[in-house]
């Protein structure tokens, strides 16, 4: 079987450029997205659209890892973490996005990596600003950020069903555009 990069919805390619340059943009992609469109210009838009969008390209990038790591689980039953961790690793950061996008911001991508029993670990670093999430095959969810200037310190425990609080969105806020 063959890992190929998932293709996007016609939702998920917003232009990030704002003002009339960005209307123009989204108005062209939506016009070549258009069901009626042939291939080649939904390719061409989508194509364009991941070139000039570097977290677009590094979303993909955490999908195709997140996807071998998947494939490890299910291959290896004794691998120390489960399917079950890496799909709601994704399912994480897709909710964390999509917080950010109903603000019109674009949330950097975090460093990923699994850990051990079954956990799975989403950073983000930014000069004084780290901030963590990790995930629990259980369904938790933890949130820690430390200023390394101040020392100040911050955490929350959840779950994705409970959602993330004010607070957790805050500290996030430090790594978007």
């Amino acid at each position: 079987m063959t890992n190929r990069p998932s293709v996007g919805s016609a939702s998920g390619l917003a232009p990030q450029a704002e003002g009339e340059e960005g209307k123009e943009i989204h108005e062209r992609i939506q016009e070549l997205l258009d069901d009626s469109a042939p291939i080649k210009y939904k390719a061409f838009a989508r194509n364009n659209y991941q070139r000039s969008n570097p977290n677009k390209q590094r979303e993909q990038r955490l999908r195709q890892f997140l996807k071998s790591w998947r494939a490890e689980a299910i291959s290896n039953h004794e691998a120390e973490f489960t399917v079950g961790v890496i799909d709601l690793a994704w399912r994480v950061w897709v909710a964390l996005r999509e917080q950010f996008e109903a603000r019109r911001l674009a949330l950097e991508v975090p460093s990923a990596c699994p850990g051990s029993r079954d956990n799975f670990m989403y950073t983000w670093s930014n000069a004084e600003h780290y901030f963590e999430c990790e995930i629990f095959g259980s369904g938790e969810v933890e949130f820690f950020y430390r200023n390394r200037r101040t020392e100040k310190v911050y955490g929350e425990d959840t779950t994705l069903e409970d959602g993330f609080s004010s607070d957790t969105i805050e500290k996030l806020a430090l790594f978007s555009k």
